[in-house]
């Protein structure tokens, strides 16, 4: 017997009727056979006709951009030439009219004549506006196109130069919203405003030379901090903390582009908070007069000091909105504390920085586009730097950052090389944008592209300078002026291209060169620039140089001294040194050591050059540029020669350390010698040896003296091949 029997069947209790007898449908019977398909109804014409634009939309990088938009604009005006249109397809036409209106006239096509079909689109979208406008108003029920046109209102005001009526528009409109509004219509009236008081006009994308436009003004500036204020009220009374936190980035990106670097630490502790991000507080430098020291020991998220410390310990962001915000916040950071000469701050935001990218987090935003989610209603879209951008601006910010050229592999050149082979490959892959992108877009984002590179090659000049590597400087600046012809940017590098061959003319001893273009560099730039003090305060160290060699006393027994700065320099040289040092103070770190050494060449006491001398060595100390550094090592030795000279001789021996560092070769395997010699500074060298001459005169070691002689004549021999070269140097402004 079973010991667990089957249950028996249940048994039918209901009637065998004609319906329980009917058959289940298969799968493949749910699909209607061409036989006995039911007709579809056709879609209505006005229906189709104001559709189409969605389905023929095409990205401004698409070879048919132009023609979508055309047709686009010809199957609109056919729908609005139909008749008994009902409201809301007529405001809809209206409203997309306008909007492929705004695109034709943003991508230039209104001023090309290669493009008859957008004749008069200016003309076509006012009144668009004004119709669209006309219809929402009557129909409670189209409310959200009023909103969405009065932004286009203002957007086309904007172009065209009506800046007080565009922003009384948006305001009109921040007072318009009623609690039922949806919270994406209040923040992007929001947003819009704050964009208006920020950006200045826009240039047209087929005049591509109109690259510079004016700077808002101040009044701008404050009333667009006050915008953000007002927003950030608003989504903290709303609870909404991703709005708050793109209110603390809008008002740190405000600030740094304002050139308002007091309140930029505030603003980026602020956003750092919100983000989650601590670190800790910065180590202690070393003592500057020491030898070349290490990276100093940089402050890690969690308290940690130590620096080597993995990306996984990083905080990372799974929302694409929070990363896309954290990674701007660590550019800023970064630039920030390059700005101000504190690298010990700046190392462990680039690291975090590096940490996301590497862990793929650009790509979870590849258009550049991030939405903010609410728990009512549409998403906030916002518009954010593109991923590309982001991706080539890391390489730039990081050989900004590592201003340290000494050593065998500076990371300067690294970063600046890899970043420059980058961009050669990213330019060839197709650029990612959204479909509702314009022409304007593109081309501005182009332009950023075409302009990290020409930043980039200018980072790879000064590096090569700085390392005496002039063969490398001088392709590299031929390669610099070829792009920026290429892109029509010529104008907009100028001042800075003829600040590098400045800097070129002065390390080949070319004075009579390099005075001339520090004097065209600072006009071109207006004087008021960064570039402009850097090209003054580089005529006024050349002028005093020059006095201080025409005063030299003759040669004596306790070797070649020399006189006090103020004694050989002329009342107008005095009167630069004054105004350039003045104008250096607060332009950033390197600016702010320069005008501490023109204010110690320049004082009549010891005492005081000694602490100018201080100052700038504990700013370029901070910022491990060790190529400043050097200078101020030579220049501080020279008050310890009589007094201290033990004291004189360790720090000329840092010095020449340091010297000998700026053209260090990467070693060759196989214990081969390298190609050429590590000369390094030749000049500093040679200075330095001299001054090593004298106290081993005093000192009276034969020995040292024979062998240092030795090495300063083989010095003055590359020199004299450097100031020969120096000559033969052409002008590119001839």
């Amino acid at each position: 017997m079973d010991d667990n029997p089957r249950p028996p069947k249940r048994f039918r209790v209901e009637h065998d009727t004609e319906e329980n007898l009917q058959p289940v449908a298969s799968s493949s019977s749910l699909i209607p056979s061409s036989s006995s398909q039911v007709p579809l109804a056709p879609i209505p014409p006005q229906v189709l006709l104001v559709s189409l634009p969605g389905i023929l939309v095409h990205p401004p990088n698409h070879r048919y951009h132009a023609l979508s938009l055309c047709v686009s604009q010809h199957s609109l005006r056919q729908c609005l030439n139909l008749k008994a249109l009902n409201p809301d397809v007529e405001c809809r036409a209206w409203t997309a009219l306008a909007e492929i209106g705004m695109k034709v006239i943003e991508g230039g096509f209104s001023e090309n004549d290669e493009h008859p079909w957008a004749k008069g689109v200016e003309l076509e979208v006012e009144k668009a506006i004004g119709k669209g406008l006309l219809i929402s108003q009557k129909h409670p029920s189209l409310r959200a196109f009023r909103h969405h046109l009065n932004l286009l209102n203002a957007q086309f005001s904007q172009w065209q130069h009506n800046f007080k009526y565009a922003r009384s528009i948006l305001r009109r409109l921040l007072t318009s919203f009623i609690p039922s509004d949806p919270f994406q219509t209040v923040y992007s009236a929001h947003l819009a405003l704050i964009s208006q008081l920020v950006t200045p006009p826009p240039t047209p994308a087929s005049n591509p030379t109109l690259l510079s436009s004016p700077q808002p003004q101040s009044q701008d500036i404050h009333a667009a901090l006050d915008a953000v204020a007002t927003l950030q009220a608003l989504a903290i009374r709303n609870m909404h903390p991703h709005v708050v936190l793109l209110t603390h980035v809008l008002r740190l990106r405000i600030c740094v582009a304002a050139g308002m670097w007091n309140q930029v630490q505030d603003a980026l502790t602020a956003c750092e908070a919100v983000l989650g991000l601590s670190y800790a507080p910065a180590g202690q430098v070393a003592n500057p007069s020491s030898q070349s020291q290490s990276q100093t020991q940089s402050a890690q998220p969690s308290g940690r000091t130590n620096s080597n410390v993995s990306p996984q310990e990083f905080i990372s962001f799974e929302d694409p909105f929070e990363v896309s915000m954290a990674i701007h916040v660590l550019i800023i950071g970064v630039t920030f504390y390059t700005h101000a000469a504190q690298h010990s701050e700046a190392s462990p935001r680039l690291s975090h920085l590096h940490a996301l990218l590497d862990s793929g987090a650009l790509e979870k935003f590849p258009y550049g586009i991030v939405e903010i989610a609410f728990s009512t209603g549409p998403p906030l879209a916002i518009h954010s730097t593109h991923p590309r951008v982001l991706y080539l601006l890391t390489f730039l910010l990081s050989s900004a950052a590592k201003r340290d050229p000494v050593g065998r592999k500076p990371k300067r050149k690294i970063f600046a090389t890899e970043g420059l082979a980058v961009w050669e490959r990213e330019v060839m892959r197709e650029m990612m944008l959204p479909a509702w992108a314009g022409v304007g877009d593109a081309f501005e984002l182009e332009q950023r592209v075409v302009r990290i590179k020409a930043d980039i090659l200018c980072e790879l000049i000064g590096t090569s300078i700085q390392r005496s590597e002039f063969d490398a400087a001088e392709t590299h600046l031929n390669l610099l002026i070829a792009h920026t012809r290429t892109y029509s940017l010529f104008p907009s590098y100028a001042s800075r291209i003829t600040l590098h061959h400045a800097h070129l003319a002065h390390a080949l001893g070319n004075t009579t060169r390099a005075m001339q273009c520090y004097r065209v560099a600072a006009d071109l730039d207006g004087g008021s620039g960064f570039i402009g003090v850097a090209a003054r305060a580089g005529e006024v160290l050349l002028r005093i140089g020059i006095n201080v060699q025409q005063a030299v006393l003759p040669q004596t027994d306790m070797g070649r001294e020399e006189q006090g700065p103020e004694s050989g320099m002329d009342e107008e040289t005095k009167s630069m040194a004054v105004d350039v040092s003045k104008k250096c103070r607060g332009m950033g770190g390197n600016l702010e050591a320069v005008g501490q050494i023109i204010e110690a060449a320049t004082a009549t006491e010891i005492l005081k050059s000694k602490n100018h001398l201080k100052h700038a060595l504990g700013i370029v100390s901070r910022a491990q540029d060790n190529h400043l550094r050097a200078l101020l090592l030579a220049l501080i030795s020279t008050h310890y020669l009589h007094t201290a000279p033990d004291h004189a001789q360790t720090t000329l021996i840092a010095c020449e350390q340091l010297a000998a560092g700026l053209g260090a070769v990467v070693k060759v395997e196989d214990g081969a010698q390298p190609l050429n010699d590590a000369v390094g500074n030749a000049p500093l060298r040679l200075w330095v040896g001299e001054r090593f001459l004298e106290l081993f005169k005093r000192s009276g070691k034969d020995a040292k003296i024979q062998k240092q002689t030795t090495a300063n004549a083989e010095l003055e021999n590359i020199i004299a091949r450097i100031n020969q070269r120096g000559l033969a140097l052409r002008s590119v402004f001839s």
